[in-house]
Parts: C-alpha cells; sequence; structure tokens
C-alpha cells in the first residue's frame, strides 16, 4: 500500500454517557465531521470505552452494551469513515461469540476495519469484566504502520516498544483516566513516545461517570516526546500535523562518526533476561 508520510491527526476528547449508546455515538458523528471539516483530519481518535461506558458493577450490565464487529455501531461508525474519507478509531466493548474483550476499533475509509484488544487490564470497571487481549498488532494503512494500545497499556513500556520494533510509525491511545492518571499526560504518554522515536495521539474522556471523575489532558506528542497539542478537561478536538518520515529515524546523530545515538540497534536484547519472563511476580 502506498503510503503519505504528512498526516493530520486529531483526538475528540468527550464526556460519556453509560448506556446511552445512541448520545455517545452520535457525539462521535458530530466530533468527526467536525475534525474533518475544521482541521481537514486523516486520522481522528477517541476515548477508551466511547461506545457505552466503563464503570460497570457486573458482566451482565457490560453484555448490555457489547456489540460484535459486525454489530450496528462498528457499521455504523465505518460508513461514516467511507463517506468523509477519515480513519475513526474508538473503544467499544467487543462481544466475540462468549468473550468481551476491551477493544478499540479502527475503521479506514476503504471499508476496512482493524480491531485490539487491550493486553493489560486493571482491576476497575470494565476491565474487571473482560478477556485480556493475547497480541499487539500493527497495522497498514495509507499512512504506513500504524499500532493501537488502550489506557493501562502505556503504563508497560514493553507493548509500545513491541508495537514500534513492528513498524509502527504512530501510536493511537485510547484511554479513561481518573485524577489518579495525571501522570500520564505529565511525563508516561511522553516517555513512551520519546524512548521509541514514534508519534503518539493519546485521547482521553472527561465527566463524571457513577462517582469516577475522569480528567481529560488528551495530547498529540512528537517522537521527542514534545506536547503539540494538549486539551485540558473540557470537551473539544486538539489536532497537529506530523511528518511521520521522521519516525523512521531511530538515529540520533549529533556529530558524525563522534557524537551518535543508535536507540534500536544499541539495544542488547540478549542481557534482558527477566522481561520475558512470565514466572516473576
Amino acid at each position: 500500500m502506498e503510503r503519505r508520510n504528512i498526516v493530520n491527526v486529531a483526538a475528540a476528547q468527550m464526556d460519556i454517557k453509560i448506556f446511552n449508546k445512541e448520545y455517545n455515538i452520535c457525539k462521535m458523528e458530530s466530533m468527526t465531521v467536525q475534525a474533518r471539516e475544521k482541521y481537514n483530519s486523516d486520522i481522528v481518535v477517541f476515548p477508551e470505552a466511547a461506545v457505552g461506558g466503563y464503570s460497570f458493577h457486573s458482566r451482565e450490565e457490560v453484555i448490555s452494551v457489547s456489540e460484535s464487529l459486525d454489530g450496528p455501531t462498528v457499521c455504523r461508525m465505518s460508513k461514516l469513515a467511507v463517506d468523509l474519507g477519515i480513519n475513526i478509531m474508538f473503544g467499544m466493548s467487543e462481544l466475540a461469540d462468549d468473550t468481551v474483550y476491551n477493544s478499540s476499533i479502527y475503521c479506514m475509509p476503504d471499508g476496512k476495519i482493524n480491531v485490539y484488544r487491550k493486553v493489560h487490564l486493571s482491576f476497575l470497571g470494565l476491565d474487571r469484566f473482560v478477556s485480556g487481549g493475547n497480541s499487539l498488532p500493527v497495522f497498514d494503512t495509507g499512512f504506513g504502520k500504524i499500532g493501537m494500545i488502550v489506557c493501562f497499556d502505556m503504563r508497560f513500556p514493553e507493548a509500545m516498544r513491541e508495537e514500534s520494533l513492528s513498524g509502527a510509525r504512530l501510536i493511537l491511545h485510547s484511554t479513561n483516566l481518573p485524577p489518579a492518571g495525571i501522570a500520564y499526560s505529565r511525563f508516561i504518554n511522553r516517555t513512551r513516545a520519546c524512548e521509541n522515536r514514534v508519534f503518539v495521539v493519546s485521547a482521553n474522556r472527561i465527566g463524571n461517570e457513577r462517582g469516577y471523575q475522569f480528567i481529560g489532558h488528551s495530547q498529540i506528542i512528537d517522537i521527542n516526546g514534545t506536547v503539540l497539542q494538549e486539551l485540558g478537561e473540557e470537551e473539544g478536538i486538539i489536532a497537529a500535523e506530523i511528518n511521520l518520515d521522521l519516525a523512521d529515524q531511530k538515529d540520533v546523530i549529533i556529530e558524525p562518526g563522534v557524537h551518535e545515538l543508535h536507540l534500536f540497534s544499541a539495544r542488547r536484547p540478549d542481557v534482558y533476561h527477566n522481561i520475558s519472563n512470565t514466572a516473576i511476580k
């Protein structure tokens, strides 16, 4: 697939109404139109669990808002992506046979749909009642390879490193962060972008849901960890133009032959003995 390097990306920060799927989907539709028409966005990213909410008390509640990948919500958002010529990523609880996942769905303008299932689960809300994904895929788009992660995944440096090593130049992060998660916007998101030299678009939500407050601070971050755009605690959209070619440059050459940093080729997997040791608690 031929790829474009100059990309307009957007993060849409919204207040999500638990159980009210129609409200949430209509909000995503209107914000997608705004991102496309006002900012000429090629990609718009929505928060984790944007379709049905997050603060559930039981598996039965989760099931009540869950859908399969061929369900009405994905079909509706996919049609919007095709009609507007835009890529849309949004979070939902995905029902696959008898298993439920906390998933991010990526709808492309050609009608193709990609899915990422949250790998690292916190013991909170929706994540108490779903199964974890078992892979960290990257997928080809018109902009080259893109990776997705969800909320708590960002806490684990291995997740973004795996996707970056697989060729992802842009990582899309959908999240639901409470006040205790302010560390993400302060330094975790920036660190992950910088250590992998990839662009990051992080979309958080706002509002109060069953006593849980969500803080916003959605961000667009460049390969040096610099925040290009950031929202506060209000609903809205941020957008930026980025050059993904820069994410292919994993070497930092200050002075050729004298001062060089080779961030990927200088890795020493042969001495990282414990990273993949699942027996460590």
